[in-house]
């Protein structure tokens, strides 16, 4: 079975393996999208997991279906590398470690709309079908087809499809977060933290260079969502869905990849970024005096220092 199966003959249902699309049989197994040992060490088990359609779900539910190959041999392995990257804190990070970040949180938030495939809307109202159709399913058919790299080596030929920021914090609470519309992702291990942005050819990792300065402070919440913020509406900019064109060597398993377009953005807009900050804070109960856009068209930041200084003041007004 190549790389593509999947979405050419339809086989994403909970029959078929959600990576690689083998039909399952007696012996299929089930792939935790956040990992039992990351579950441990964060006491997620019992802890709920908020849907697309705003209804919950433990942790340890949140399972796809995968065949013994798939979860066994490359999973596994693309799981002791991750774990080995957040040991070192994620510091020096080469392209194949790059890679394995991208693959590791890529799954996660291909599989938990995966998921979604097989969960009713409304349990109440079972007739309004499941959270995600096979329909919507297909529009992350290029993030599934750049999860390959887990199965297939797989070349990306002058594009980079991702942008990381690493972040550190003050605590040592767990944290998610994502943003579907822009498909970017921020997880909080502790106190290390990631942002991620997908099929974005590192167009956001170039235009938010600043907040690369950042690296070795210890952030607290607040700050966390605003480089958070900046990331994800940086990443909603973007006018034009980039494509790809692919080709598979089946004699060498060998994936390459590369861009069939350019990336254009719209320009950057205070005041809706200030809703966009308001709404993230929002999320994490953050109780404000005023909003993040002034009258006076500035913007209120908590990236300051111990003086009031901004982190990033010759970047803002």
């Amino acid at each position: 079975m190549d790389f593509y199966r999947p979405f050419l003959e339809k086989t994403y249902t909970w029959d078929n393996c959600f990576l690689c699309g083998l039909r399952l049989g007696e012996k299929n197994t089930e792939e935790h999208i956040f990992p039992k040992w990351l579950q441990h060490k964060f006491e997620l088990w019992d802890q709920k997991l908020i849907l697309t359609n705003k209804s919950k779900i433990p942790y340890r539910n949140l399972t796809v279906p995968c065949c013994p190959q798939c979860n066994n041999n490359h999973l596994s392995k693309m799981e002791t590398r991750f774990q080995k990257l957040i040991s070192s804190s994620f510091k020096n990070l080469s392209f194949d470690d790059e890679l394995t970040i991208f693959q590791w949180t890529g799954k996660i938030i291909y599989a938990i709309r995966f998921k979604e495939l097989s969960l009713l809307f409304d349990r109440k109202n079972p007739e309004l079908g499941k959270i995600l159709t096979p329909e919507e399913i297909e529009s992350y058919s290029t993030l599934q087809l750049f999860l390959q790299s887990i199965r297939f080596k797989t070349i990306f030929d002058q594009v980079k499809p991702w942008s990381i920021f690493i972040f550190q914090s003050k605590d040592e609470s767990f944290f998610y977060q994502n943003n579907l519309t822009s498909l970017s992702l921020m997880m909080k291990f502790g106190e290390i933290t990631i942002c991620i942005v997908f099929e974005d050819n590192n167009c956001v990792e170039q235009f938010m260079q600043p907040l690369k300065e950042l690296r070795n402070l210890k952030l607290n919440s607040p700050q966390l969502m605003e480089v958070t913020s900046y990331i994800f509406y940086s990443a909603l900019l973007k006018e034009k869905i980039p494509s790809y064109f692919s080709t598979f060597n089946e004699k060498e398993k060998i994936l390459r990849v590369n861009p069939a377009n350019r990336i254009h953005g719209r320009q950057w807009n205070d005041k809706e970024f200030g809703v966009f900050f308001d709404h993230m804070l929002d999320k994490i109960g953050m109780q404000r005096t005023e909003d993040t856009y002034q009258e006076n068209g500035l913007l209120s930041t908590y990236l300051i220092d111990e003086n009031g200084k901004p982190y990033l003041g010759k970047y803002l007004k």
